[in-house]
């Protein structure tokens, strides 16, 4: 049903647009991302496996008339990994991009409906870019050239000869996409299949089986809408912009409960034994001020942002969770048992707020032919960690990116690259594209996660995803 309503949605909007006196443009992609699991990895797991398999239809349906304008775009795609004979519904899968209708003035404009728009000036680093949630439900999403989602807002622009402002009112909550479907590979990294639980009495371990529960998000009311302010300034020396930002965080905060099997000596409940683990969680206000700038120096771009976000709340680590579960449970059966009523165990929170400081430096240069980025970010919380899952206060690291074109821009060789210093881990991509014609691209990449020398690290935790990559691209 709702790709039926999808589809009459754009076909309506496509004809209304097609007879009108204005004009409609359509255009779109098909694509197809094949992918396998590099030698150098898991030889059980990873190695030679295919790790992606999908083939996309984009199609964008651009349309105006006079001051009015209209865009659609939505994606219908295929994905061989996850498709299982006879179940369609686990290969095929269409989503809405974008769709949205705009007004615009000489000196303002207004765009309803369902939109994007990237903040900051980062190259793919989040600083001040959290209008827009993050795709993290593949890592074809994660590592595409566009992995955000659109929000469903309203959107009102004033411009002037330097000077650019716009107000966004998001009345529905759009979360991060995130890989929780079993079967996904990257459902490991944020909920493990088991867990080791420790029986103190018993001197052992047990391992038990986690499941995941739904995430408590906002209520659909309209005082629960998020809220963001974009102020920009255009000058001869340099471009600034001024961000604020009021609303949701877009990944949850995880919550553990245990669950408990019969006690083993009846009438006991201190003797029962726990038969697994179920994780939930909730979204949490957040609020972010920052800025950033634009300096052209010659042939290069300098490029500054930073963001404050002021009692953001993070996650406390699961051991320290369940301990503090197990604790209120024993305190609440002993009171229980000695005073011959049921008392319940306090709440225990899985959560605490830091002020929370991040910022980027970037330098762009482009010789002819080349171009060339390079970015240092970092990220400060202040405040006591030991009970939050964060290792360092300080945390920071690097980008590069590097682009070639040759054969009279029909080949185009790239390197893209990010390592973070706390623990000397990285990804690396090196990349080749070949346009065979205006309409068709084809294209090798990979991507290389590596490790840190004592420890695995953000990115090398995805060492054994670790792929060689095969697309090919027309485009109409």
């Amino acid at each position: 049903m709702k790709k039926i309503i999808l589809i009459t949605i754009l076909g309506l909007l496509a004809t209304s647009l097609l007879t009108a006196e204005g004009g409609a443009e359509f255009s779109g992609d098909i694509e197809s991302l094949w992918g396998v699991g590099a030698p150098w990895t898991d030889s059980d797991k990873s190695a030679g496996k295919l790790s992606l398999g999908t083939t996309n239809f984009t199609g964008k349906l651009d349309a105006y008339y006079g001051n009015s304008s209209a865009y659609a775009e939505a994606t219908f795609s295929y994905d061989a990994v996850n498709f299982s004979g006879g179940n369609l519904s686990n290969g095929f899968n269409l989503s809405l991009g974008e769709l949205w209708l705009d007004y615009t003035e000489a000196f303002w404009g207004l765009r309803i409906g369902r939109q994007k728009a990237a903040w900051g000036k980062a190259d793919g680093i989040d600083i001040t870019n959290v209008l827009c949630p993050s795709d993290m439900s593949s890592l074809a999403a994660m590592t595409g050239d566009d992995s955000k989602l659109a929000v469903d807002a309203i959107r009102l622009s004033l411009s002037g000869n330097q000077f650019t402002a716009d107000a966004y009112w998001i009345p529905f909550f759009t979360p991060a996409a995130l890989p929780l479907d079993e079967g996904n590979s990257l459902r490991k990294f944020i909920v493990p299949a088991t867990v080791e639980f420790p029986i103190e009495a018993l001197n052992k371990k047990i391992v038990i089986p986690v499941s995941i529960s739904q995430f408590e998000r906002p209520e659909l009311a309209i005082w629960n809408g998020e809220y963001g302010l974009k102020l920009s300034g255009y000058f001869s020396l340099l471009d600034v912009s001024l961000y604020g930002f009021y609303g949701w965080d877009d990944t949850p905060l995880l919550d553990y409960s245990i669950t408990f099997g019969a006690p083993l000596v009846p009438g006991n409940p201190a003797t029962a034994m726990p038969n697994g683990l179920t994780v939930g969680g909730k979204y949490e206000r957040m609020a972010m001020v920052g800025a950033d700038a634009a300096l052209p120096i010659g042939e290069t771009v300098l490029r500054l942002e930073s963001a404050f976000f002021p009692q953001r709340y993070f996650q406390k680590k699961s051991e320290k969770i369940i301990e503090e579960k197990i604790k209120a449970s024993q305190k609440a059966t002993k009171e229980s048992i000695s005073s011959g009523k049921t008392i319940e165990p306090e709440k225990v929170n899985f959560s605490e707020q830091r002020n929370q400081l991040s910022a980027l430096a970037g330098i762009d240069w482009m010789p002819s032919g080349w171009t060339i980025t390079a970015q240092y970010y970092c990220d400060a919380v202040f405040g006591e960690l030991e009970a939050l899952d964060r290792k360092e206060v300080y945390q920071h690291g690097a980008t590069l990116s590097i682009s070639k074109s040759l054969v009279n821009e029909t080949l185009e060789l790239g390197f893209s690259g990010l390592i973070g210093f706390n623990d000397f881990d990285s990804m690396l991509s090196p990349s080749v594209k070949y346009s065979l014609s205006d309409q068709i691209v084809l294209g090798l990449k990979a991507f290389i996660f590596i490790p840190g020398p004592d420890r695995d690290g953000k990115y090398g935790a995805y060492k054994d995803l670790s792929s060689i990559c095969l697309n090919a691209k027309f485009s109409f």
